[in-house]
C-alpha cells in the first residue's frame, strides 16, 4: 500500500471516532444558492437604496482595505456605533464626516435585514462567461436548495451506525442559514440548537446542548431565525410573524474577531461549547469543510485546544489548498501529527510534504458534496 492510501485509511479510521465535531463555513451552502461572502457583499450593496445612508456606507467602504467584505463593514460600523454612544455629542467621525448614532444604527439595521433576506431566500449572481442570469430568491419564490445538506445528514446517519447512542455529534457552523437543522429534522433526528421549545424557542444552551441524544448544532455567528426581542429576550422564531421584532433585530454577529463581544451571551455560550468539545479528555475529531480560516477568533480557539500538551483532538481539514494557519499546525511539535490536510492536490500529514495520489492530477473531495461521498465510500475522489 502506498503512502497516500495509508493516510486515507488512517483518515477513515478517525472518521469512525464516536466523539465527532464538525466545523462548517460558507462553502457548504454555495450549491444551495446562498452566496459566498464577496458575492453577498455585492448583493447587500445593491440592496442599500436609502439615500440617507448611502454616503455613510460609501465612507465606510472607502476606509476599508480593497479585500473587504460585508463582515468587515459590520465590524467597522459597530466600532463607530460604540464610539458614538460613548461620545458627548453621540457622533463618530469617518473620512472627515461626523455621523450621529441614529444614522449609524439605521445603516446597521438595513445591512442585517439585507443579509437576512438574501440568506433566507437565496441569491445567484449573473455569470457572463457561463451565460447564466442573476437569480433573486423571494419570500414567495425562494431558490435555496437543501439537497447537499440532506445528503450529508443521510450519509452521516447511515454510515455511522449506532453513533448517536454512544456519543453526541456536534456541528459548529459560521453560517446564518438553517439548512443543517432542517436537513437533520427531515431525517427525524432531534436537533439541539441551544433553544428549548417548538417553532418558537427560548435560549437555554445549558439544557439543549447537554441532551443525551440528537445532533448539537452550534451557530457561532448567530442565525437568520434568531431574534433579540426587547420583550422576550433571545428567541428562535418563525419568519414573518407580527408579534415579535422585525428583521433588523435578527441576531447575526459576523464580527468574531471582536473578542469582547464573544464574552457576552449568546456568543459566550457558543464559544464555550466550542472549547468544551475540543477540550474533551477522550479521543475526538474535528472535521472541517467549507471554512476558509478567515476568522481569527475561531482559529485561535482551534489552535489553543489542539496545541495543549494533553489534547486528544485530531483535525481533518478539507480545503482546496493549504493555508497559513494549517501550515503553522503542521510545523509545531505538539500538533504536527494531529492534523490531516485534505486538498485538491493530495494530503499533508506529519510535515509540509504534499503526498499526492498516483495518476490523479486533481481531487474534488475538498468540496462539500464530494466530501460527503468520501465520508460514505472512504475512497478519494
Amino acid at each position: 500500500m502506498d503512502k497516500f492510501a495509508e493516510i486515507v485509511e488512517e483518515i477513515n479510521k478517525h472518521l469512525e471516532c464516536p466523539n465527532q465535531n464538525w466545523l462548517f463555513g460558507a462553502g457548504i451552502s454555495f450549491d444551495a444558492n446562498i452566496p459566498l461572502m464577496y458575492c453577498l457583499t455585492r448583493r447587500v450593496t445593491t440592496m442599500l437604496t436609502d439615500v440617507d445612508i448611502i454616503p455613510l456606507y460609501k465612507d465606510i467602504l472607502a476606509d476599508l482595505p480593497p479585500e473587504f467584505h460585508i463582515e468587515h463593514v459590520l465590524s467597522h460600523l459597530c466600532d463607530l456605533i460604540a464610539i458614538a454612544e460613548r461620545s458627548k455629542n453621540k457622533t463618530a467621525g469617518i473620512n472627515g464626516t461626523k455621523y450621529d448614532v441614529v444614522k449609524l444604527r439605521k445603516l446597521h439595521s438595513l445591512i442585517i435585514t439585507a443579509i437576512s433576506t438574501t440568506v433566507r431566500y437565496g441569491y445567484c449572481e449573473a455569470n457572463v462567461p457561463l451565460g447564466t442570469l442573476e437569480k433573486i430568491g423571494k419570500i414567495d419564490d425562494p431558490i435555496v436548495k437543501i439537497d447537499c445538506h440532506k445528503k450529508f445528514a443521510e450519509t452521516l446517519m447511515s454510515t455511522r451506525a449506532n453513533l448517536l447512542s454512544r456519543s453526541t455529534i456536534t456541528i459548529f457552523t459560521t453560517n446564518y442559514d438553517t439548512l443543517l437543522e432542517d436537513a437533520f429534522s427531515l431525517q427525524n433526528i432531534e436537533v439541539n440548537d441551544g433553544f428549548v421549545g417548538s417553532a418558537i424557542g427560548s435560549w437555554h444552551p445549558e439544557t439543549s446542548y447537554r441532551k443525551s441524544l440528537g445532533i448539537n448544532v452550534v451557530k457561532l455567528h448567530g442565525s437568520v431565525d434568531w431574534v433579540n426581542d426587547p420583550r422576550y429576550g433571545l428567541i428562535r422564531t418563525r419568519y414573518g410573524v407580527s408579534y415579535i421584532s422585525n428583521d433588523s433585530d435578527v441576531l447575526i454577529y459576523p464580527q468574531a474577531t471582536k473578542y469582547v463581544e464573544t464574552q457576552k451571551d449568546p456568543f459566550a455560550a457558543l464559544f464555550s461549547e466550542f472549547r468544551y468539545k475540543l477540550g474533551n479528555s477522550n479521543d475526538n475529531v474535528l472535521i472541517i469543510c467549507g471554512y476558509s480560516f478567515g476568522d481569527d477568533h475561531i482559529n485561535s480557539e482551534i489552535y489553543q485546544a489542539i496545541n495543549h500538551i494533553n489534547s486528544k483532538s485530531t483535525i481533518i481539514a478539507f480545503v482546496e489548498e493549504n493555508n497559513d494557519f494549517l501550515i503553522k499546525l503542521i510545523k509545531e511539535t505538539n500538533t504536527v501529527n494531529k492534523v490531516f490536510i485534505v486538498t485538491k492536490k493530495g494530503l499533508y500529514h506529519g510535515d509540509e510534504t504534499l503526498i499526492s495520489p498516483i495518476g490523479i492530477p486533481e481531487l474534488m473531495w475538498w468540496k462539500f458534496e464530494s466530501m460527503i461521498t468520501f465520508l460514505r465510500d472512504g475512497v478519494a475522489l
